[in-house]
């Protein structure tokens, strides 16, 4: 029995995006590993269950320790030795780094899904850009290896990847998103509520845009143009960029938002959403709460921002705005908001969109064609 090693961040990353593909993966006959920081026992207990081999690795995603770097790199090492993949999977950059020069070093079959360019592309200071030239040299190294693939969840992130790494671009695909279980997220007529309800799930980062919602809610309720906002999400406690919870509670008290915490039933808060809003600046891949909005037939408004374009269709199953064009968004919502049958037109535009490119069915059926041609002798 052939074994793929997944090796990503996060317990719960892993459990939320990249699940349904390591199931699917056994279900096809692989033995199935997992290398990733388990931050809580229950994600431990619920892959065990599912026959999934888990190994914890303490890897710190916004360090730049480079000692811990080195740690990580010599354990992973050591780790993926004893685990002996007949391939291996990196999801985000220090996975992508470590497993990709072992992959190197090895001869091993290799795939690194680019889920967003992250922060390291973005402008910053010198250390930021220090590190994106280090980074860049890395990949390139890693992607001299004849059995390596990438995979981008859209082509903007291909093209940026092009003007800053070598690699042969044969050696690249496209996948649209994570993909979403069209029948878990099946779709569903808007419920009349009024005022309507906009939702917004996302990790509890400013740059995905919750403050800019709350001035825009703030500035359409002095225009009487009302509506009720539900925030659901993540709280990240290690993120130079997080929301401090001071700030979700000062807005809930105030009636900004309806804050719900972290949410396991998705599809049952977006079958009670009117629409789905991510004024997000954020580097995204294809934002899942986007193709869940739109597979459950949700009218959809975000800005043009990473793979935001691929799912957002201006005009069609929503409206995608400028780049922090913060009065924009504010119109366009506005316009969502006192237009029930726009949204439900947009609704069975998006449902359409997400069946022919951003189902688990197909993203599922991508990857694993990519496994069989780099596994063949």
């Amino acid at each position: 029995m052939k074994t793929i090693c997944y090796f990503v961040n996060s317990d719960w990353y892993f459990d939320l995006h990249w699940l349904a593909r390591a199931l699917s993966a056994k279900h096809h006959g692989y033995e199935v590993h997992i290398i990733t920081r388990i931050s809580e026992e229950k994600y431990l207990r619920r892959f065990t269950e599912l026959g999934l081999c888990c190994h914890s690795l303490p890897i710190k995603e916004r360090s730049c320790n480079i000692f811990g770097f080195i740690a990580a790199l010599v354990s992973s090492a050591l780790l993926l030795r004893r685990i002996k993949p007949a391939l291996i999977h990196a999801v985000t950059i220090k996975p992508v780094i470590i497993g990709g020069l072992y992959a190197r070093l090895f001869s091993v079959p290799f795939v690194a899904n680019i889920a967003g360019l992250g922060r390291v592309f973005q402008p910053g200071n010198w250390l930021y850009r220090r590190l994106k030239k280090a980074v860049c040299l890395c990949y390139s190294v890693i992607f001299a290896n004849p059995r390596s693939r990438i995979i981008f969840e859209h082509h903007d992130d291909l093209l940026e990847f092009q003007r800053n790494v070598t690699f042969s671009v044969g050696r690249a695909s496209v996948i649209d998103g994570c993909g979403v279980d069209v029948e878990q997220y099946a779709f569903s007529e808007e419920e009349a509520c009024d005022p309507p309800i906009v939702l917004f799930a996302s990790r509890m980062l400013h740059k995905k845009g919750l403050a800019a919602l709350v001035r825009i809610k703030q500035q359409l309720a002095r225009e009487d143009v009302y509506f009720t906002l539900r925030v659901a999400g993540i709280m990240v406690a290690d993120d130079p960029d997080a929301i401090a919870l001071t700030d979700i509670t000062r807005w809930a008290a105030a009636g900004d938002i309806e804050w719900l915490g972290t949410c396991n039933n998705m599809e049952v808060l977006l079958g009670s959403a009117s629409i789905v809003a991510l004024p997000t600046l954020y580097p995204e891949g294809v934002p899942r709460i986007l193709i869940e909005g739109a597979a459950k037939g949700r009218a959809c408004i975000a800005y043009n921002s990473g793979g935001c374009n691929s799912i957002v269709i201006n005009n069609v199953n929503g409206f995608l705005i400028s780049r922090g064009d913060e009065d924009e968004f504010c119109r366009q919502l506005k316009v969502l908001i006192g237009d029930r049958e726009l949204r439900q037109q947009m609704g069975l535009q998006g449902r359409a969109l997400v069946l022919d490119k951003f189902s688990a069915a197909q993203v599922i059926t991508n990857t694993l064609n990519i496994y069989r041609i780099l596994m063949v002798p």
